[in-house]
């Protein structure tokens, strides 16, 4: 059983009451008022770094407040007269962490609620009914300064749907996306996230080779959860470079290196679909292409033992169903993207794609959209590889799957 927060269990009563509020736990038949953002009508006092505190509260993931470290690093929040909160929402600028929330005991002394252990750049943790004072404070045993991008306070009501609560990477994906860069997840495959995971709840694990700027690592959470994805997604450490070729693209990402965590990926994910970008990269970029020749060669380095030793001893092996390329010309499946979805209120996953595309706002500026027709439709796919025979009605990647 996976473990998320660490609780003091004398706030047991408490954090029942802060489940029933959040939604976790069905608690009336009547439907609640959705919470509000109300971090600007709230008082919040920061332990230190006071004259860039402002930064955390612009929503511009270009920016961000840094604390000083040990016991200076909180930020005290009381809500607006005659009002309370019902959770927050921290979202850290370039690395993860273990953060808590602080409630003042009978004496006035902060007594830890809950706390994370640090594994998400985006977290959500609720508050007990009636929470007009809190701190956000360090987790036990951290001592590192805060850099946050964004904080969100919450007021009483249901939780709305914006509000990123992440599971961690899956142990058993259905779909594994690969891709190159932080909007390539909605550019070149359209609605696929949307339809397999926000639709039909299929567990999507999202591979993104590079981990770009700060900024835009929080643009791609905000992508995946408006598609449908919790499974907190993955990045590679290679360096955001562009070449026009895939020999140059190798000068840049070692293709060792590039094999070796590819494969990783497959084996410790474990997918029924690998889904990734078209062997021409779309438009010629050397980073599309290097996601496209990994894809087909890990294929048969993730099913052999004696490749990349280290991750098939912790993972195992694992021999993929079915892969598809984007583009790819033989063997084409043409997907539906323009039907709607009741899971997004009748929205298509066309259009659920293009909202998601909207939260990469430093990306607004170029040229690039999500299409489904011209050179880079992303409708269009190829059944690269099949262990469970042919598709015949071509519309669905997981054709012939049990």
């Amino acid at each position: 059983m996976r473990k998320f927060y660490r609780g003091s269990a004398g706030f047991l009563a408490m954090l029942i009451s802060a489940f029933l509020l959040s939604g976790l736990i069905p608690y009336s038949s009547a439907k609640a008022e959705t919470a509000a953002d109300i971090t600007l009508r709230c008082t919040l006092k920061p332990g230190s770094g006071s004259r860039s505190f402002s930064k955390c509260k612009d929503r511009n993931y270009r920016t961000s407040w840094t604390s000083a470290g040990g016991s200076k690093a909180w930020i005290e929040v009381t809500a607006p007269k005659g009002e309370s909160c019902s959770g927050v929402w921290l979202q850290w600028y370039d690395h993860p962490h273990a953060w808590a929330v602080q409630l003042p005991d009978e004496a006035g002394k902060w007594k830890t609620l809950q706390e994370t252990d640090g594994r998400f750049l985006s977290e959500f943790l609720p508050l007990p009914e009636g929470t007009t004072r809190f701190r956000i404070a360090q987790a036990t045993g951290v001592t590192r300064k805060f850099t946050l991008a964004e904080v969100r306070v919450y007021s009483g009501g249901t939780i709305p749907r914006e509000v990123q609560q992440w599971t961690p990477p899956a142990q058993k994906a259905d779909l594994m996306l690969l891709a190159a860069h932080p909007d390539d997840e909605v550019l070149w495959f359209g609605g696929a996230l949307p339809t397999y995971a926000g639709q039909q709840g299929k567990t999507c694990q999202v591979c993104m080779m590079v981990p770009t700027m700060p900024y835009r690592r929080l643009e791609l959470l905000d992508c995946l959860w408006t598609c449908g994805v919790r499974n907190y997604p993955v990045w590679g450490k290679f360096p955001d470079s562009f070449s026009g070729s895939l020999s140059k693209q190798y000068k840049h990402w070692p293709k060792n290196r590039v094999y070796e965590i590819v494969t990783e990926w497959i084996r410790r994910f474990k997918p029924e679909v690998l889904l990734t970008h078209d062997l021409n990269g779309e438009y010629g970029h050397g980073g599309h292409r290097v996601c496209a020749d990994a894809a087909t060669h890990c294929l048969a380095l993730a099913a052999n033992e004696k490749k990349y030793p280290k991750s098939a001893e912790e993972y195992g092996v694992w021999d993929v169903p079915k892969c598809y390329l984007h583009l790819y010309p033989d063997h084409r499946v043409d997907m539906d993207w323009r039907q709607p979805l009741e899971a997004f209120d009748g929205k298509t996953s066309f259009e659920v794609a293009e909202d998601a595309f909207r939260c990469h706002t430093s990306q607004q500026e170029t040229r690039y959209a999500v299409e489904d027709f011209g050179p880079g439709d992303c409708t269009l796919f190829g059944l690269y590889r099949s262990l469970v025979g042919e598709d015949i009605l071509k519309n669905d990647f997981f054709e012939n799957l049990p």
